[in-house]
């Protein structure tokens, strides 16, 4: 029980924990990113370490958080049109956070989480919906027959297995083949039925991002709308293991939770997405 009781107390202070995860997360992607842009990097983490080291007890400004700020906003200009949709998210996460570190508003911080993440899931959707590939089904179609989805199942069945490296060996092949010869190849379905299931799924991702978007916009602190988002984290995860963007999913979620079972659930994710992220295992 005394276990317990020190997890208990840990979870108490949901703000200090959410940014510690946050900063960790931070370090984590910070470290998988650091080998692009290094020129500019360097000198920005040897003056932000430099700083850190001889002032830090000296000055109430966010040394950390303004050097991983700063690293995170070289690779958005030099990086933009290689970098993860998740880097736009961690980017306005660290600013809330810098401001925080100023104001000290613990109401304005929350809303900015809220706002952000509802932001996030919203856009996400819309973005589905413009789609015509995503709304007919043919996206999640073309990527359940690559085993883009669900792959660490498919390992329990062989034959769907077989038949997922046979379609990924054939696109390789076509990749390889002159464009203006108009070949085309027939994906094998891994399951009964796929294109009505690609759509059904395609259609219940997009209400179902919806229906938590309005849930945090309208009861941010509700048990309910916690179980959503964590719903949803742990489908994703299930579907595909987005580690960085489910990581930084359940941050916002710890920082707006007022239940200490489900903060106890966010924090499992977000550990279990950066241990993931540090063995470069998923998409991070």
């Amino acid at each position: 029980m005394k276990y317990w009781s020190d997890i208990k107390e840990t979870l108490s202070t949901n703000i200090e924990l959410a940014s510690q995860l946050l900063l960790l997360t931070l370090g984590v992607y910070s470290f998988v990113l650091a080998e692009d842009n290094r020129l500019s990097k360097v000198l920005v983490i040897f003056i932000g370490l430099m700083i850190w080291f001889f002032f830090r007890n000296k000055t109430k400004h966010p040394i950390i958080w303004l050097m991983f700020f700063s690293l995170l906003v070289i690779d958005l200009f030099q990086s933009y049109f290689w970098l993860a949709n998740h880097h736009f998210l961690i980017v306005l996460m660290v600013l809330s956070l810098i401001f925080y570190s100023y104001h000290k508003r613990e109401d304005f911080l929350l809303k900015n989480i809220q706002m952000l993440l509802v932001v996030v899931l919203v856009s996400s959707a819309f973005q589905k919906l413009m789609s015509s590939q995503f709304m007919s089904g043919e996206f999640y179609y073309y990527v359940f027959n690559r085993g883009g989805l669900f792959r660490s199942f498919l390992n329990f069945s062989s034959e769907s297995l077989e038949i997922v490296n046979s379609n990924s060996e054939s696109i390789l092949i076509l990749q390889d083949k002159d464009p203006n010869s108009n070949e085309n190849i027939v994906l094998k379905d891994i399951v009964p039925n796929l294109h009505v299931i690609s759509l059904i799924f395609a259609w219940v991702t997009i209400v179902f991002e919806f229906i938590v978007a309005i849930a945090i916009l309208w009861k941010p602190k509700h048990r309910w709308t916690h179980l959503l988002l964590s719903l949803m984290i742990l489908g994703i995860l299930c579907t595909r293991l987005e580690t960085g963007f489910m990581a930084l999913l359940g941050i916002c979620g710890l920082f707006l939770c007022g239940n200490l079972k489900l903060r106890l659930l966010y924090v499992t994710i977000v550990l279990g997405c950066v241990t993931m992220m540090i063995t470069k295992l998923g998409f991070h």
